[in-house]
């Protein structure tokens, strides 16, 4: 769908100061954008010179509009098709040019809805495919740290040729997803949260996109083009971010704490705080400091770095805690969060 679906962290102090640091000069962070058409993300951009962001992208034109405007040695698109493995597989062509795929169209479920006619096939090709396994082991790629995959119901295709990259260095993900198959025969959300289980990825953000049957919609005179997300409606796809539970696994195993160095740490938690997932990691260094991956110091000053403002001005870790112990939990009243104050007040009146 190539929408932005996540609350991407505006503000990431620890990873700026990571990069300030020059922490990932030696070992730059990897990102994978499959489906890059219009560019990656712009929020891989905050790593400067410390990010190698490898982009594909079927539209041959728009890679090598891309390279040319990117001119980064640490930026490159490549016009090739990932998939499970070397092969030919046939593709959809849709007037929507991006939500073509390697899954035809369900036309009976998809005329429900308006503005339907950009995603129903028009032509279909023959075009080559690669594993994503095969391409690194080809292109001498060391590992990569994170994969964001956006291919019209082709990921879990590409996931199962990328099991070793699974295995053994990818740290997290965010893949499109759908929860109904409005595509012939496309895997669901189910079936990738399955897969990937297995590969020790877990589950940390889902936001849901509905859509809107044509009866209320507000594309529902629009006959052109492709609607997009509605506030109402059933819910259709998502954008899913996984990611390694670094403290679990630390807690698990001798060897899977081995495989939590110091530059894994660093990353990872660097990720989530763009996620804004920054209670996981404060937890994530405050358990490496635990096992002696980081010092204690480190993790003190990481943790006051991920903490979040509060009053619109920046705390420690130990002042936010504070904070919150002053505050106690959260009230609410009605569904209205409220003051500790204010629901002591409404206790007792009820009473």
């Amino acid at each position: 769908m190539s929408i932005v679906t996540q609350k991407i962290n505006t503000r990431p102090r620890f990873t700026r100061h990571l990069v300030a640091r020059g922490e990932l000069r030696n070992s730059p962070l990897c990102v994978v954008d499959v489906g890059a058409r219009g560019g990656f993300e712009k929020h891989w951009s905050i790593y400067k010179n410390q990010v190698d962001l490898i982009g594909f992208e079927l539209d041959r034109e728009e890679c090598i509009r891309l390279n040319k405007l990117e001119k980064n040695t640490h930026r490159t698109y490549y016009p090739i098709a990932l998939h499970e493995k070397k092969g030919k597989k046939k593709f959809y062509i849709q007037p929507h040019l991006a939500s073509s795929s390697f899954y035809k169209s369900d036309k009976r479920f998809l005329e429900r809805f308006p503005a339907s006619k950009g995603m129903i096939p028009t032509k279909t090709v023959m075009i080559p495919t690669v594993g994503l396994d095969s391409f690194i082991k080809e292109h001498s790629i060391k590992g990569l740290d994170f994969i964001k995959l956006d291919v019209e119901g082709a990921e879990l295709d590409i996931f199962k040729g990328a099991t070793g990259a699974l295995k053994n260095s990818i740290l997290g993900l965010s893949a499109e997803a759908v929860f109904f198959p409005w595509r012939h025969n496309i895997p669901t959300f189910t079936d990738i949260d399955i897969f990937l289980k297995p590969y020790g990825f877990v589950l940390f953000d889902l936001p849901i996109m509905k859509w809107e049957r044509r009866s209320l919609s507000p594309y529902m005179f629009e006959d052109k083009g492709v609607f997009g997300p509605t506030d109402r409606g059933q819910p259709v796809w998502t954008q899913a971010i996984y990611l390694k539970d670094g403290v679990n696994e630390m807690r698990s195993s001798k060897a899977k704490r081995k495989w939590w160095n110091r530059n894994r740490i660093l990353k990872m938690a660097s990720i989530m705080e763009l996620f804004n997932l920054e209670d996981c990691a404060i937890e994530l260094v405050q358990e490496a400091a635990r096992t002696g991956i980081l010092k204690s110091t480190e993790s003190r000053a990481m943790s006051d770095l991920l903490t979040p403002e509060l009053g619109g001005r920046d705390v420690t870790y130990g002042e936010y805690v504070e904070y919150i112990r002053h505050q106690g939990p959260p009230r609410y009243i009605d569904g209205r969060r409220v003051s500790q104050k204010e629901f002591e007040k409404y206790k007792t009146k009820k009473r």
